[in-house]
């Protein structure tokens, strides 16, 4: 969990203790047997070790006389939890839904920067990759085959690449030139696109090479969305960063790594070295 949610967690559970001393309740343990709960569960609540569900508030609210709170209490356990979305729910009804939820962002954004270690970034996915991509969320959530309607949604936004002033600044690891989706076609097609895409006049496209001297460790890709939102995938989840201070921290660490990177003609030289791999394993 990031440092903002579990600081809003803190801050819900000081106001839930509050409202328990508040109405006479003297220890956790009495507002737990007056909830016939655990007395460990109160005091997980009180501490911020444990989310609180939309129940707990409600019980807790009507059992200490505060259920003028319980709208404004439910609002913040919303939030808290929308700052760690389980990709299982994000995606519960397929694919699409995730990827249109992106373009109203990429409309706003004037400034982005992107990190990848381990494969091309979606903006710049061929539809072929960009479907291979997405059928292996499909099938690794287990959710509704929608890849189709997923893909042709992942492919609108870059119609952002060519329109208004926005800068994109993106760093791949060469390691995302050789993660393999879909066989050697796919993966010289999508490569193509990489060395065409290097010469777009708002793209900074780096790389960074796979015996690069490193100023930070690659850690997990993040999308950075000018210095209001960053995005960072995990297996589970998808975690929204909005606080400042963290969000300083993705930009120094985008600083670190584009410290290691190449640009222009190197970099469209490890493109080609790639291609020649796939041209290989094509004939073999």
């Amino acid at each position: 969990m990031s440092d903002q949610a579990q600081e809003a967690r803190q801050a819900l559970g000081a106001r839930l203790r509050g409202f328990r001393k508040d109405s006479g309740f003297a220890s956790g343990r009495a507002l737990a047997r007056t909830l016939n709960w655990q007395e460990s569960k109160v005091s997980r609540l009180e501490n911020g070790k444990q989310n609180a569900s939309e129940e707990d508030i409600r019980a807790w609210c009507a059992a200490t006389g505060r259920q003028e709170h319980v709208d404004d209490l439910i609002a913040t356990v919303r939030h808290i939890d929308e700052l760690w979305m389980e990709w299982r729910r994000q995606l519960a009804a397929g694919a699409e839904k995730r990827q249109k939820q992106a373009l109203p962002v990429y409309s706003k954004t004037k400034v982005f920067r992107i990190w990848h270690p381990t494969l091309v970034w979606g903006t710049l996915q061929t539809p072929e990759y960009a479907a291979e991509t997405l059928k292996q969320v499909i099938e690794y959530y287990e959710i509704p085959d929608d890849r189709d309607a997923a893909t042709a949604k992942r492919l609108e936004r870059q119609q952002y690449l060519y329109q208004g002033n926005r800068i994109f600044n993106v760093i791949l690891a060469e390691q995302a030139l050789y993660t393999n989706f879909g066989g050697a076609d796919v993966m010289k097609g999508q490569l193509d696109r990489l060395v065409s895409a290097v010469r777009l006049p708002r793209l900074s496209l780096g790389l960074i090479p796979r015996s690069a001297r490193m100023s930070i460790w690659p850690g997990n890709s993040f999308s950075m969305f000018d210095d209001n939102l960053v995005l960072v995938e995990t297996y589970s989840a998808e975690l929204s960063v909005t606080q400042p201070r963290e969000i300083e921290l993705y930009s120094k660490a985008f600083a670190l790594l584009r410290q290691s990177a190449v640009y222009g003609s190197v970099a469209r030289g490890l493109i080609f070295a790639a291609i020649q791999h796939f041209d290989h394993m094509h004939t073999d």
